[in-house]
């Protein structure tokens, strides 16, 4: 399961969704690249002007359901003032509650995740809060590791090369592996 997997998951669109429509939003010439204005409105009623804010081009804005629970109020969000990022995480508490993930068998494991911070949202900060993705990548870890061993280690690809050698040295670890397991 990849990332922009987790993410559609937990978020219910793809990331990758998300990054096209941002990249449909901007304008390229060959030899500059010019933004589109970004206008964010707030319309209370039909006379008012005040609910129109113009964003600026330098920042990102990703506007979504972070949580399960309800939405507040307007009294709540307009007497919240956040000074800093941390303190609208502190604020909101951000989290996901029952986000199905597939196990090797084809099963389903519900797992929770909650949001402290943006660093939150990477894909290490994902796997670090989720046991079955915390095992999966130690396992990915572990494979990757014996493929960098058969690329570098000539003496073992040929050993693996000829079937008498391979055999021989399944044989090898077999008994290696039922003494470590005696040992425990």
């Amino acid at each position: 399961m990849g990332f922009f997997d987790i993410i559609k998951k937990i978020f219910g669109k793809s990331a990758k969704e998300a990054c096209n429509k941002e990249n449909n939003n901007s304008l390229t010439n060959k030899n500059t690249i010019m933004a589109r204005k970004t206008v964010i409105t707030k319309v209370l009623d039909v006379d008012a002007q005040d609910g129109i804010i113009e964003f600026p081009q330098n920042r990102t804005l990703y506007a979504d359901q972070f949580t399960d629970d309800a939405p507040n109020s307007d009294e709540d969000r307009e007497g919240f003032k956040a000074k800093s990022m941390k303190e609208v995480f502190e604020h909101y508490q951000p989290s996901k509650e029952g986000i199905a993930l597939e196990t090797e068998e084809g099963g389903a494991v519900y797992e929770d995740f909650s949001f402290k911070s943006i660093k939150d949202f990477e894909d290490e900060q994902l796997i670090a809060q989720s046991k079955l993705l915390s095992s999966n990548k130690s396992k990915i870890d572990v494979y990757n590791s014996v493929i960098r061993q058969l690329e570098k280690n000539k003496t073992l690809r040929s050993t693996l090369k000829d079937s008498e050698s391979k055999d021989n040295l399944k044989n090898a670890l077999l008994a290696l592996l039922s003494e470590l397991e005696a040992a425990e």
